[in-house]
């Protein structure tokens, strides 16, 4: 059931696929929603001010949408029957939340997406990274699970990387005009690799990838009307925002290089400062032993002195009369 997806859809989580298509999607929007589950994107849409038609394959999950939405149509996206449903309807958002990789054919199910746009509209998608690094090292190791959800969800007919994830967009008549990236870590996906299990050479080189870390790609976009200066202005834009990208994974991989350098620093302070205790501590044992050598010289000079030879009657006389007569 579709209703398997269902999650908090947060508009103020600020790594989350969500957020970031409401933030494309903007107030007060018609808007067309395919695979709406049980609407809990839906939702949040109408508190927003939008009117909000949904398609959803399961009939379960749509009777349950039907509470926020205007409309929820039961079918499939691959069929066109479901499209002539909407008959000549334009939306100014339409929004594939996580949906296309889902699909076998997800070019043609677009283009007919594309249609039921606005010329001034936008069409927002959420595409997983199977590039991800995390997947990447399960590949080097000679395994690919799959999951009950995610970046390996066992119903995923398609799979996607930024650039094939761009391609699709564009054959499907639309121009990109902004990407975001959703980020997890390395190591904390549920592919469920383990840093103990990578070498620390294959590591740097997956860093110097700026995308190995990019867990889901979600794309604003727009009608291609066919100029140049469209084109040429979304490319702009799309390095733009690449390039800023790099720049955030560049100041992230400084910091941790400098957070490591700080932890480091501390442990030299102090390793030096227990060095310079143990200098001091061994500087005073020094002294004692040299005190206690001194003494013991002096002891011994004492013992071999020439008073101490002429004495020695007197002082084992005394030593027998203290003892009683017996010898010790």
């Amino acid at each position: 059931m579709s209703s398997i997806y269902e999650v908090s859809a947060d508009p103020d989580d600020d790594n989350s696929s969500h957020a970031f298509m409401f933030s494309m999607i903007g107030y007060n929007k018609s808007v067309l929603e395919l695979g709406c589950s049980t609407g809990y994107f839906t939702k949040v849409l109408v508190e927003r001010g939008c009117n909000v038609v949904g398609i959803e394959l399961d009939p379960e999950a749509a009777a349950i949408a039907e509470k926020w939405a205007d409309s929820v149509i039961v079918g499939n996206l691959e069929e066109g029957d479901v499209w002539s449903l909407l008959e000549d309807e334009a939306f100014d958002v339409i929004v594939m939340g996580d949906v296309l990789e889902h699909l076998r054919d997800p070019l043609t199910a677009l283009r007919h997406a594309v249609r039921k746009v606005k010329p001034s509209g936008v069409v927002v998608t959420s595409l997983p990274n199977i590039a991800h690094g995390d997947v990447r090292i399960a590949l080097m190791q000679g395994k690919f699970r799959y999951t009950k959800l995610g970046l390996l969800d066992r119903t995923h007919m398609r799979f996607f990387t930024l650039e094939s994830a761009r391609d699709l967009l564009t054959q499907a008549g639309l121009v990109v005009v902004d990407t975001k990236r959703v980020i997890v870590p390395l190591f904390l996906s549920e592919v469920g690799v383990k840093r103990e299990d990578v070498s620390h050479k294959i590591l740097d080189e997956l860093l110097e990838d700026p995308e190995v870390e990019s867990y889901q790609f979600v794309m604003k976009s727009v009608r291609d009307n066919g100029t140049r200066a469209l084109k040429d202005l979304a490319t702009r834009v799309s390095d733009l925002t690449d390039h800023m990208h790099e720049e955030e994974v560049r100041r992230a991989l400084l910091r941790t290089e400098l957070h490591d350098a700080e932890a480091v620093t501390t442990l030299q302070e102090y390793v030096e400062a227990l060095e310079g205790h143990v200098t001091g501590l061994e500087h005073n044992i020094e002294v004692l032993t040299s005190g206690l050598v001194e003494s013991d010289q002096r002891y011994r000079s004492v013992l071999n002195s020439r008073v101490m030879r002429m004495t020695a009657p007197i002082r084992w006389l005394h030593r027998m009369v203290r003892l009683g007569g017996r010898a010790s």
